[in-house]
């Protein structure tokens, strides 16, 4: 049996050195070593005017005002491409090169050829941010793929999008025709102010949409219906630095949403009138930096049954959140979202309501610090309750930064350090002891000093030196007058 196995392997070792000797003489190339991509990249002209490596390729800030020329691009697969900070004014179309992600951010430019993009092989992120684009320059046809009989096939891989920082007011209303598989769409800080009818059915295409970024764009409110063809993939949205006064109703539609961001909008109070409509997948709500936001009340967040982290810090006139904030009242009892992220930091809080949540132990997070904390008993469940028991795994060393601003007794002390004490409730319409001790010491004060000067004035005026009723000569001089009761005294 040893014999035939031995034999097998001697014949397969003739055959391979047949075929090598075969390959030899006949002059045909032998099996090589696969290319290595980065010795590819790195033997390409391209490299010498950017940093290339792995599958990158860095042209930031070189000055360069146009495209690299067919010859100079490796045959490779490149993961990224930057041109960002150049001065490109005039982008024209791209050889045929596989790129990933491409990046031109930060140039200049106002004119881009039709189908500038339509060989790139594989392209998945464009962007397109901080040049100089408006609805004019950006027309449908520059993101054609390729020709069919039938009809232009789109750039079918594109997914993510950035015309953040342009100059649009509008959009094109078919600008996305052959993008219509887009994720993601960030259109941060260009002066829309309206969402006007060509830029709703622009985004009307986007059938597949994800994540909207409308950030800082100055937008006072939105179109009822601009959520009506993504309401069911629209999963994050970022409405930050605009000018809204209130929760936009556009929200109802956006049934799918689970993450959504309202930092720095002028909204003063969330309430009844003003909140969150039934979003059943939002679980993440920030509402960061709000320079009007005076008071959260009752039924604020009470829709968000899925609510996991509420981010509600940063408001300098923040003073009030209600203990209904975020409870819903049903026929079954009250029910709390399972939030396990709480931050209501740098606010002008004095209280936190013991029933604000339903669990507090099912919190993995919570920021307190940075608030005008009053340590009296209405805070008896922060300062007793709160802090002992769950302040170290949730606040960490920051729960020793958490103070007092009142009453003045305790006004700089830490919660910390008074949490084996009962504290005192304000007296009676929220009068306090040491303030009333020092008005009645001045009311005191004052009757003093005013009972001599009144009696004063009283006999002064007995005497006649000061006159009440119209006067005349007469009686003047007789102010002055002393009766003789006997002869003796003439």
């Amino acid at each position: 049996m040893n014999y035939f196995i031995f034999c097998a392997f001697l014949l397969v070792l003739g055959v391979n050195s047949s075929q090598d000797e075969f390959t030899s003489r006949s002059g045909l190339p032998g099996p090589t070593e696969p290319t290595s991509p980065i010795s590819s990249i790195n033997n390409s002209s391209i490299c010498r005017t950017c940093d290339c490596q792995d599958a990158s390729i860095n042209c930031t800030g070189r000055e360069l005002d146009k495209n690299f020329a067919d010859d100079e691009w490796p045959r490779v697969i490149l993961r990224s491409v930057t041109f960002e900070g150049n001065r490109i004014v005039h982008l024209r179309k791209f050889p045929n090169v596989t790129i990933e992600k491409l990046i031109l951010t930060g140039n200049k430019i106002v004119k881009i050829d039709d189908a500038v993009f339509i060989e790139i092989t594989n392209l998945t992120e464009l962007d397109l941010s901080d040049n100089q684009l408006t609805s004019k320059i950006l027309r449908p046809e520059i993101f054609e793929g390729k020709f069919s009989p039938v009809e232009w096939e789109p750039l079918e891989r594109l997914r993510v999008l950035n015309l953040g920082r342009n100059n649009f007011h509008t959009l094109n209303q078919d600008l996305f025709e052959h993008i219509t598989d887009l994720k993601v769409l960030i259109l941060t800080e260009n002066p829309f102010s309206v969402i006007d009818h060509a830029t709703l059915d622009a985004l009307g295409e986007l059938t597949a949409l994800e994540e909207l970024d409308l950030s800082h764009c100055q937008l006072q409110g939105l179109p009822d219906t601009i959520f009506h063809v993504p309401k069911d993939t629209l999963k994050r949205l970022h409405l930050n630095g605009n000018r809204f006064s209130g929760v936009p109703l556009a929200l109802q539609d956006a049934t799918a949403l689970e993450y959504l961001s309202m930092n720095e909008n002028p909204i003063k109070i969330l309430g009844e009138l003003s909140s969150f409509p039934n979003l059943q997948h939002l679980k993440d709500l920030r509402l960061r930096s709000m320079p009007d936001l005076v008071a959260v009340e009752s039924g604020a967040f009470s829709n968000l049954e899925a609510l996991e982290y509420l981010y509600l810090d940063d408001c300098p006139k923040l003073r009030i959140i209600s203990e209904n904030a975020l409870v819903q009242h049903t026929n079954h009892g009250a029910i709390w979202p399972p939030l396990k992220g709480l931050d209501i930091s740098d606010n002008a809080l004095e209280y936190i309501p013991s029933t604000l949540l339903g669990r507090w132990d099912k919190l993995e997070q919570l920021d307190l610090t940075n608030n005008q904390w009053g340590c009296d008993c209405d805070n008896q469940f922060l300062v007793g309750n709160l802090l002992p028991k769950l302040g170290k795994p949730l606040l960490g060393d920051n729960m020793k930064k958490l103070y007092c601003a009142s009453p003045p007794e305790h006004a700089g002390k830490t919660l910390v350090s008074l949490a084996n004490r009962k504290l005192r409730c304000p007296d009676l319409y929220g009068a306090r002891p040491e303030r009333d001790a020092a008005i009645l010491v001045g009311l005191m004060i004052g009757l003093l000093l005013a009972i001599p000067i009144a009696l004063t004035f009283f006999l002064l005026w007995r005497r006649g030196y000061f006159f009440c009723n119209e006067q005349n000569p007469a009686t003047f001089s007789r102010a002055f007058y002393k009766r003789a009761y006997t002869d003796n005294d003439f």
